[in-house]
């Protein structure tokens, strides 16, 4: 406590004690201050959610790839059309799903916290070696033009096929 302030406490007059009581005011307003600024907007309803969620249903065909040529499949959705493999490195304008079943009919893969906003290239990818970049499209998501909308607090639902078979052009023809 400082010396003031127990001169004051102490009943002992003079100018330290009007200067102690100064400064506890002057603390009491900064809290008070801090507090109204830490307040939120009271009776608002909360934000709106600034991602949703894709739930994407695949059905496959064809023959499915032997294990060994098969590392790793999933589901993309880009907020670009690619250009070449290299463009797979942007992960910060994908969303991507967990790993997709191996040597199933179909299967389903929810990707939650979306990015709101439009996806017009998705499909399923399928890693087909250890390099990094060793990934191609098996599968394209062809509805309403390919392009996937994600609205807020929303889930957007999906379907799709893979044809191993016939497996779409890539890159995509420019437009």
């Amino acid at each position: 406590m400082p010396s003031a302030l127990r001169s004051c406490r102490r009943g002992l007059p003079g100018r330290h004690c009007h200067h102690a009581h100064g400064m506890a005011a002057s603390a009491l307003l900064l809290a008070a201050c801090l507090c109204g600024a830490a307040c939120d907007t009271g009776l608002e309803p909360p934000p709106e959610p600034d991602a949703g969620a894709i739930e994407v249903i695949v059905e496959y065909t064809g023959a499915w790839p032997p294990r060994a040529q098969l590392k790793d499949l999933r589901f993309v959705a880009m907020r670009f059309v690619p250009s070449d493999t290299a463009d797979f490195l942007q992960l910060n304008r994908m969303a991507i799903s967990d790993r997709l079943a191996y040597n199933v009919s179909a299967d389903t893969v929810t990707l939650s916290d979306v990015e709101a906003g439009p996806y017009p290239y998705a499909g399923v990818a399928q890693q087909f070696a250890a390099d990094l970049l060793a990934w191609r499209v098996v599968g394209l998501y062809a509805e309403d033009g390919g392009l996937i909308v994600v609205d807020p607090g929303r889930t957007t639902s999906i379907s799709m096929s893979v044809d191993f078979d016939d497996p779409p052009v890539f890159p995509p023809a420019a437009e």
